[in-house]
């Protein structure tokens, strides 16, 4: 299988860059499903920890940690641990009625470290119903790999929705000196390894349950804050990217391309994984409750990227906000900074659930 943009993956990345050139407009319509449970579990984070931590149950969540090498529940030591990186994935196990659905977002940093933490919690990657890549950085996407070889298992290619031509485009990140490249997600190697990739800039119903949102409009104070510069035509095609950026060769990355997952749960409100939050956790929230029209917010759970080149006031400053949208639960992962997290737990400390490698958040 190779990717080939069919006509109509043409015309959503045109109807994306339309959208993304009217910062403030209402999303288009989408009909989002209230679904009747949610289980997040996260398989790479930078944390591991578990066996002394005791299991909890909150108000419509229950907290079971992973510890021993294993999963929750576990009754042996395993021979091998769960292993942390600096990397982001999290599947999703939901139900509708009888419906069940699992949708995989972000892939984490190293194919190694996936698959160990799947195997260890049980997660067969062939009962995946579909993935979301939150945007094109290596610590998101490098370990897609992992699932290779699922697809004949689970007969058919695995869906990837992805925000934009630009997820592939290569990277450098403006850490050390000289700068270091980061590359880019190779789309032949994604088709080899069982994906169909899905360019939807607009907000997507995934698998039947969950809904990205789409580009995410810069609403709120919150700046597009990423330590990446992208160079256009490199593993990317300059035709399908916005004809500001195409005939650029190297420039500062907005994350205009970034998408958050989310659910709406019924009776308790949105659950949203924002990722990385370059486009910054607020502005996800705004985009989710718009497109879902739906206020109430029970979990706001990933990276929100209140690191540099953010500063340690607009940390606060979004502590300041959160506590005004009154999620019911925050689960501050990655790349979130601990000047957010010392001041969320000063502030709000029963919303705030520290995350580790293998612990499962499942709500009602």
């Amino acid at each position: 299988m190779r990717f080939r943009p069919d006509r109509r993956t043409l015309l959503l990345g045109a109807a994306g860059m339309a959208l993304a050139s009217k910062i403030g407009a209402a999303p288009p319509a989408l009909s989002v499903p209230q679904i009747d449970e949610l289980s997040l579990t996260i398989l790479d984070d930078k944390e591991t920890f578990g066996p002394f931590l005791p299991d909890q149950d909150r108000a419509g969540l229950a907290i079971r940690y992973a510890g021993n090498g294993g999963g929750p529940g576990e009754s042996e030591m395993k021979k091998r641990a769960l292993t942390g990186e600096f990397g982001l994935s999290i599947v999703a196990a939901s139900r509708l009625g009888d419906t069940h659905r699992k949708v995989l977002v972000d892939f984490g940093y190293s194919p190694e470290v996936l698959a160990n933490n799947m195997a260890l919690l049980g997660i067969d990657p062939s009962t995946i119903d579909a993935a979301v890549l939150s945007h094109g950085h290596l610590d998101h996407y490098g370990g897609f790999p992992a699932l290779a070889g699922s697809e004949r298992k689970r007969g058919r290619d695995l869906p990837l929705y992805v925000g934009g031509e630009e997820t592939f485009c290569d990277r450098v990140a403006m850490i050390g000196n000289p700068p270091l490249r980061m590359g880019a997600l190779d789309r032949v190697a994604l088709a080899k390894s069982g994906f169909e990739v899905r360019i939807a800039p607009q907000p997507s119903l995934v698998a039947d349950h969950a809904f990205s949102t789409g580009l995410i409009p810069l609403e709120t104070f919150e700046r597009a804050a990423i330590p990446t510069r992208m160079r256009s035509g490199i593993g990317c095609r300059r035709d399908l990217l916005s004809a500001a950026k195409r005939d650029l060769t190297e420039l500062a990355d907005d994350g205009e391309h970034e998408l958050a997952t989310c659910f709406l749960l019924r009776g308790r409100g949105l659950v949203i994984i924002a990722s990385c939050s370059h486009r910054g956790v607020l502005n996800s929230i705004r985009q989710a409750q718009a497109i879902s029209g739906e206020k109430r917010v029970f979990m706001v759970i990933g990276g929100f990227h209140l690191v540099r080149p953010r500063t340690e006031a607009e940390a606060l400053r979004t502590v300041a906000e959160f506590a005004a949208i009154n999620p019911e639960y925050i689960v501050p992962m990655h790349c979130t900074g601990e000047t957010f997290v010392n001041e969320a737990l000063r502030v709000m400390p029963a919303k705030i659930v520290r995350p580790y490698v293998g612990m499962r958040l499942s709500m009602v």
